[in-house]
Parts: C-alpha cells; sequence; structure tokens
C-alpha cells in the first residue's frame, strides 16, 4: 500500500521521483488548498467578497498536527520561518559561554556545521565526530562530548547519504554531561517515526517543503520543537510584540506610546518574533493530515522497502553503496557510480529524478513510490554501469 491510495499525486504522472530528499511532492489535495487560499485573497484585494474560511484556526492547527507526528505536544512547538531560522533561534537561547564546546558529526549539513562554526566568535569551540563508511558510532561521541560540551547538533537523518543516527544514546550522552540535545529534522520528519520526549531530543527545527510534503521551497514556512521544561527556563535574543504576555498592554497608538517594558511570555510564543506565511501552515496541514491518515510507520516502511529493492539491485551490479544496509540506520542511501553527475543528468532526461551528492548519486524515494518505479529505475541506470 503506497500513499497515492490515499491521495492523488499529479507530478507524478510521468516521473519517477527519487528525490524527496531535495523536494517532496505534494498531493493534489494540498494543491486545491492553495488554488482556493490564493483565489480568496485575490477576491479580497479587489474588494469583491469577505473570505468565507478560517484560515487562522487551520494553520494554528498544523501545530497540533506537527506534534503528533513528532510525539511531541502543541505546546511545545512554535512557527518559524525555516529550519535554519530553527537552529538559529535554539542557539540564541543556550547559554554558552567562553571556553564551552559544541560536537556535531561531520555528516552535518553545511547549514547546522555554519551555526556552530558561528560560536566561535564568542569563544566556544566546534568539535567533529568522525564517519567511518557514512555512519558514526555511539563510541565516537563518547570520546568527543565531555564536561565542557553546551550542545550537540545532529542532522536525522544525514543529508548525503540518509544515514540514521540512534539518537537516544547521544542525546543520555549529552544529558549526562549538561548539554542539549538539537536536531535538523527536515531529512526525516514526514518519512521517519519519532517519539523526541522517549528520544531526549531537547530542540528539533525542521522545514515543510520536503518529507512533509507541504507548500514549495518559495513558500516553505518551519517548526520548532523546545522541550517544555525549558520554555520557562530559556529566553530567546529576539524580541517582538508577538512575544508579549496576551496580557499585556500593547503600545497607545493613537494618544501616546506607552509600551516601554519588556516582559517575556512564558509559553512557546516567546520566539515567535517572525512574520509567518499563513499559506504555507494551511498546506502543510493538510498534508500531515494525508501522512496521517496513511500513518507515518507505513511511510517508513514503503520507504525502506523501495530503498532496499534499489539497494540490493544495485549491489547485484557491482555498485558500492556508502549508506548502511540494515534498514534500522537508514532512511534513503547513496550510490558511488562512475560519472554521477553526467548519470543523473542522462536519466533526468528520462523523467528519472535522483541528486548528485558528495561523489555519488543520492537516492530518495518517499512512500508514494512503487517496487515497480525501482525495478525500472535499475533498468535505467543498468546501461550507464
Amino acid at each position: 500500500m503506497s500513499l497515492r491510495e490515499i491521495d492523488y499525486f499529479p507530478f507524478l504522472e510521468d516521473k519517477i521521483w527519487f528525490n524527496n530528499a531535495a523536494s517532496g511532492v505534494t498531493p493534489e489535495s494540498t494543491i486545491k488548498i492553495m488554488e482556493k487560499y490564493i483565489a480568496d485573497f485575490s477576491c479580497v484585494m479587489r474588494g469583491e467578497k469577505p473570505i468565507d474560511t478560517n484560515y487562522g484556526d487551520i494553520g494554528a492547527n498544523s501545530k497540533t498536527l506537527f506534534a503528533e507526528v513528532i510525539g511531541a505536544e502543541t505546546r511545545e512547538i512554535a512557527f518559524v520561518p525555516n529550519a535554519t531560522t530553527g537552529i538559529n533561534t535554539s542557539f540564541s537561547m543556550i547559554p554558552f559561554t567562553k571556553g564551552d564546546n559544541v560536537v556535531l558529526s561531520d555528516l552535518s549539513y553545511p547549514m547546522g556545521a555554519m551555526v556552530v562554526n558561528r560560536q566561535r566568535l564568542n569563544g566556544v569551540k566546534p568539535k567533529f565526530v568522525k564517519n567511518n563508511g557514512g555512519e558514526v558510532d555511539i563510541s565516537e561521541w563518547e570520546k568527543t562530548i565531555d564536561d565542557s560540551t553546551k550542545a550537540v547538533i545532529v542532522d536525522q537523518t544525514a543529508w548525503l547519504n540518509g544515514y540514521l543516527y540512534d539518537l537516544k544514546p547521544i542525546a543520555e550522552l549529552a544529558h549526562d554531561h549538561g548539554a542539549y540535545l538539537v536536531i535538523d529534522a527536515t531529512q526525516s520528519v514526514g518519512g521517519h517515526v519519532w517519539d523526541v520526549h522517549a528520544e531526549g531530543v531537547d530542540f528539533l527545527a525542521t522545514s515543510t517543503y520536503k518529507w512533509l510534503l507541504g507548500s514549495p521551497y518559495a513558500n516553505n514556512v518551519g517548526f520548532l520543537y523546545m522541550r517544555e521544561d525549558h520554555i520557562e527556563e530559556l529566553q530567546p535574543e529576539y524580541v517582538g510584540s508577538s512575544t508579549l504576555p496576551p496580557d499585556v498592554e500593547r503600545a497607545n497608538q493613537e494618544d501616546a506610546f506607552t509600551l516601554y517594558d519588556y516582559q517575556s511570555r512564558n509559553d512557546i510564543g516567546k520566539v515567535e518574533v517572525y512574520n509567518q506565511s499563513q499559506l504555507g501552515y494551511v498546506m502543510v496541514e493538510n498534508s500531515m493530515k494525508v501522512l496521517l491518515k496513511h500513518g507515518v510507520d507505513r511511510v517508513e516502511k514503503q520507504i525502506k522497502k523501495v530503498d532496499t529493492r534499489i539497494i540490493d539491485g544495485l549491489t547485484e551490479m557491482g555498485v558500492k553503496i556508502k549508506t548502511p544496509f540494515e534498514e534500522s540506520k537508514r532512511l534513503y542511501l547513496n550510490a558511488l557510480v562512475p560519472n554521477y553527475k553526467e548519470v543523473c543528468a542522462e536519466l533526468a532526461k528520462q523523467n528519472v529524478f535522483i541528486s548528485p551528492r558528495i561523489g555519488g548519486l543520492r537516492i530518495s524515494p518517499g512512500a508514494f513510490n512503487e517496487l515497480s518505479e525501482a525495478d525500472e529505475f535499475l533498468e535505467k541506470i543498468k546501461p550507464f554501469l
């Protein structure tokens, strides 16, 4: 059973899309909601009629659905423009001091590494854990995390080869040394079963245009999870009128400026200083309904089922895979194919889409892909090997 039995994906009508780690595919029901939203606001701007749909409530409900996807509570979820903003917001709240360090692996996405390296300006040292064959053993984290570690940041999954970390022991190591665990989940939320409480995650940020099947990248939005016991304790770097407590008097704009003292909210709303794209949240709200109706556990099983067929087929052809073979350790894969850039371009001419990444082909199926597409892909790539 695939996601196509739940909804229709028009983009896939004549394509094999094994490129979800770059961008997901939006279901037809979400596209229709986007069209209605744009039509409604076009009428408002022309002064023709008021909107008959409460898009604010729909967008707000996306927090509840996202919390369900990752195993959190709605009160632990904030709106952020994208994963980058979420990671930066998390780091702005962590009380770094000179001499601290931040630990991450050399499989980290460049954006996360940039945020970590930025901490050098504050006297905080980045420490990189080295991968071995595309995965990182827990012993490497044990050797690197110490009492000066203030944060550990992990991409779940590794962007270049789909490696899935076992987060719970990493969280336990971080917490034993008084550090926070920060997760960039853009490459996994919506395609992988989560339980952030059980896994010991302190912060988690994601964008919605990949595995959550939300809006296109140009209209991307994001979510930030913050563990509840940190919300009152930690303060964000930036503030705005939306970060004030609901009962605080706003500035009197008619008679005089009256708001001189700042008081912080005590809930997750304290980090929501940024403008939000309502359309993006309305769209991903519907896409998450589609995913949850199917079941995220079924989504992950289908992705790995297709992965396995591709890995088995490529291995038989003599292709080296730089992703763990065990399904529990991967969400997608990277194959070391000669002339990988040219192969990627030639396959695209045949409407088969993957990405060239770090010396190989990154192949990232979705739950809407079938085994028959994996077989067709293997036949199409065979002449290039």
